[in-house]
């Protein structure tokens, strides 16, 4: 898998990206959520699938997880889809460090929220810090050869399924030499980044 990345840094310009504070609200854990019609369902062997912006057929996370939904741009869902995921543990700390209260959110975005939070097991709203320094590269058309999208393997999907960048999504490099990364849709970024001088 690391092949189909490494083509990317190969080919592509790495910039560097600052991720800006984000609403992110925790849910509880993966195993702890209850079914939300096409959010949140059970699986034959019971294991917790979530449909995330990265992987609209469903992602199946390390069931003890926290799960995670980020308001971006003021927008709960984009394309009608929750940024929803279960990021690594060591990760987690640090997302859910800021307390926020959800009462001074917009209407419509509690509106948008309710759902997701009725299924939850436990809800800590956060607005997790800027995280200066990340290495970033826009998938540009030329890198795509002809076609309309080109593929990568996201480091937080266990399995060996092959995720779609289309022209303008990013490829975030969390290790270079090792070819580890993952996407991260051109709205989501835009809505959590900046690009540094």
């Amino acid at each position: 898998m690391a092949n189909i990345n490494a083509k990317i840094i190969e080919n592509g310009e790495i910039k560097e990206a600052t991720k800006l504070p984000v609403i992110t609200i925790g849910l509880g854990p993966v195993f702890k959520l209850q079914d939300l019609d096409g959010v949140v369902w059970r699986v034959a062997d019971g294991n917790v699938i979530l449909r995330t912006k990265e992987a609209p057929e469903g992602c199946l996370y390390n069931q003890a997880r926290t799960v995670v939904v980020r308001i971006i741009g003021g927008q709960v869902k984009i394309n009608g889809l929750y940024d929803i995921y279960a990021p690594a543990p060591e990760k987690i700390g640090k997302l859910l460090s800021n307390p926020f209260e959800l009462w001074t959110l917009p209407l419509d975005q509690r509106d948008d929220l309710a759902p997701l939070l009725e299924v939850a097991s436990e809800i800590k709203p956060s607005l997790a810090p800027s995280e200066p320094g990340r290495k970033v590269i826009i998938i540009t058309k030329e890198m795509m050869e002809n076609s309309d999208y080109i593929e990568c393997h996201c480091s937080w999907d266990p399995e060996t399924t092959l995720t779609k960048l289309y022209e303008g999504d990013i490829f975030l490099v969390e290790d270079a030499e090792t070819c580890k990364g993952y996407r991260i849709g051109k709205e989501e970024f835009w809505g959590t980044h900046a690009l540094s001088d």
